[in-house]
């Protein structure tokens, strides 16, 4: 369970959302363009061992508010894979020169950033709210893939924002649209 502690995903995720990651899938295989992940922006240190049900009380507690989550893990979209070039121009997200179509945003696409190519074995991250993210244009700047946490799947809380996350994908824009 982790908990939104900032703008930067809206309007896809709310601030104060509760979100639930299964960390199974990128066991498997890689991150995607489009999905939204939760991941380490830096090298954190060994969980402490202990048994599964201190990791299943905490995050029940965590649930509820009544212990903080870890705040050094973040939520963002995955924007390049790697080899991939990534610039935004007029606020629309070229991905290898191709203009991409991106529904989940609310229009406020920032500045123009680019191009630079995602290195092996990293990914490039933005935030849904271009305008207010910190996210690879800035400080985070490529992330290596290890430390990717897992899959954004669905909010869970508050009730009025019940939602997958699974669906929003982008595509190559649509010549003329």
């Amino acid at each position: 369970m982790f908990w939104i502690p900032s703008s930067s995903m809206v309007p896809t995720l709310a601030v104060e959302d509760r979100m639930v990651v299964e960390k199974l899938t990128y066991r498997v295989r890689a991150p995607e363009r489009g999905e939204v992940v939760v991941f380490r922006p830096e090298p954190s240190g060994e969980r402490p061992d202990r048994p599964f049900w201190w990791w299943a009380v905490r995050a029940g507690v965590q649930f509820v508010g009544i212990v903080p989550l870890d705040q050094s893990d973040l939520v963002k979209r995955v924007a390049g894979l790697p080899g991939q070039t990534i610039e935004i121009r007029d606020g629309t997200l070229l991905v290898d020169g191709v203009a991409q179509a991106e529904p989940y945003l609310d229009g406020t696409a920032g500045s123009d950033f680019g191009p630079v190519t995602v290195p092996d074995g990293h990914l490039f991250f933005l935030g849904d709210n271009r305008a207010n993210s910190s996210d690879s244009r800035s400080r985070l700047g490529f992330v290596p893939m290890d430390r990717v946490v897992g899959r954004a799947l669905a909010v869970v809380w508050p009730p009025r924002n019940v939602a997958g996350l699974l669906g929003a994908r982008p595509q190559p824009a649509v010549p003329g649209s």
